[in-house]
């Protein structure tokens, strides 16, 4: 019997990644395709605990492979400001699991270096029109229209000013996220530079106000900017139709989420699952547009909960955020209603899994809200952003 040929285009973190998934878990052929002369951009570079689990499982990825993406270890995620009267805290990963922070182009690097012998390479700029395949998954980034697409009523950012701080050793082995008076700083340590982002909405404020504010977290940590800087704007959206025949997307070409908590190669890893049952093991084309509506639901609450919860600023920004972020969480699922009601902490002999309440029955909402955070995640920015419980929803824990 012929075998399945699998078209993967692009070559940025979801492209080269999905290459991996496929020629790991399918007996299909893999042709990967991308243009050398187009550089993805280099903006996301911290992930959640997914992506060292299938660099792993993929690519028989080892700590001793660190040097190669310039990658450090990422024990948790350091919020500070967030919430009216809160102390800072820190978001940890469940011992002994870490996640990482890379450098995006030496990753794809690597992952190039790992697959260029098992997978077909095609150095070419192509659309998935061009490709004959029997599936194709489209990580070609930004669509050049947004027709397509469903943006986001609720996300109050739009715009980021990175900035790269150059230093001889990573200083702290986490993600910082920091509310500032007109959206938050990201800080993301890598081993010869911490990248500074400034998100910001540009309808609120001025990227001359984000450039001066931002020099005060660079001084609080210690960090020189340099000449190093990248401006973007950009649209929170995703399709309201990913899986069109023998075509699926992924990564920009499929969504965009601001990246608080670094959940887009996550939730590129479950596209790739939702496309290969789809293809290889006869689940429907609802069924799996059902999953990626479910993840990127439960993605959105989980960034709106921030806002929800204030800052210490009390700004036009932070007026609009927080409004934005309370209207969402109303909205949100009943699953992930039902996670910031049932986390409680756990005594010294539990873990967290120990001291939640599973629902019964379980369903397909509950297992995205959950695929995005665990439960500590919810114990701890519950905890963290509120002073232990969402003011709303207890009652629904209540009736």
């Amino acid at each position: 019997m012929k075998k399945k040929k699998v078209a993967i285009i692009g070559r940025g973190t979801a492209g080269c990644m999905a290459a991996a998934f496929f020629n790991k878990h399918t007996s299909a052929d893999v042709e990967w395709y991308f243009d050398s002369n187009i550089r993805p951009q280099a903006v996301g570079e911290g992930s959640n605990l997914v992506l060292p689990k299938r660099l792993n499982e993929c690519l028989n990825f080892s700590y001793r492979d660190m040097p190669l993406i310039d990658g450090t270890i990422k024990t948790g995620i350091y919020k500070e400001n967030w919430g009216q009267d809160q102390a800072p805290f820190m978001h940890d990963f469940p011992s002994p699991h870490v996640a990482l922070h890379f450098n995006a182009n030496k990753l794809q690097d690597y992952v190039h270096s790992k697959l260029s012998s098992e997978v077909s390479v095609i150095d070419r700029n192509v659309s998935s029109g061009d490709v004959d395949a029997d599936f194709i998954l489209d990580c070609s980034g930004t669509p050049k229209d947004f027709s397509d697409c469903v943006s986001s009523e609720y996300i109050p950012v739009n715009a980021a000013y990175v900035t790269q701080c150059y230093w001889d050793y990573p200083r702290f082995d986490y993600t910082l996220t920091i509310a500032r008076p007109y959206g938050w700083v990201f800080g993301i340590p890598l081993k010869n530079r911490c990248s500074i982002g400034y998100l910001y909405n540009s309808n609120i404020n001025t990227e001359e106000e984000v450039v001066e504010d931002v020099l005060q977290v660079m001084e609080q940590y210690g960090l020189t900017p340099s000449s190093d800087t990248n401006k973007l704007s950009f649209k929170n959206y995703r399709r309201s139709d990913n899986f069109k025949g023998n075509v699926a997307y992924s990564g920009n070409a499929s969504f965009f989420l601001e990246p608080i908590e670094a959940t887009s190669f996550s939730t590129s890893d479950a596209v790739n699952v939702a496309a290969s049952l789809h293809w290889f093991n006869g689940t429907s084309k609802e069924h799996a547009q059902l999953q990626y509506d479910a993840i990127l639901d439960a993605n959105e609450s989980i960034i709106m909960l921030h806002y929800a919860a204030g800052s210490k600023f009390k700004t036009p920004f932070w007026d609009y955020a927080t409004e934005r972020g309370r209207l969402c969480i109303e909205n949100s699922s009943d699953a992930f209603k039902y996670m910031l009601s049932n986390i409680s902490k756990p005594t010294a002999s539990q873990t967290y899994t120990d001291a939640f309440t599973y629902p019964s029955p379980t369903y397909l909402d509950f297992h995205a809200t959950h695929s995005a955070w665990w439960e500590g995640s919810f114990a701890q920015n519950v905890e963290g952003l509120f002073g232990g419980s969402y003011p709303n929803v207890q009652a629904l824990k209540a009736a």
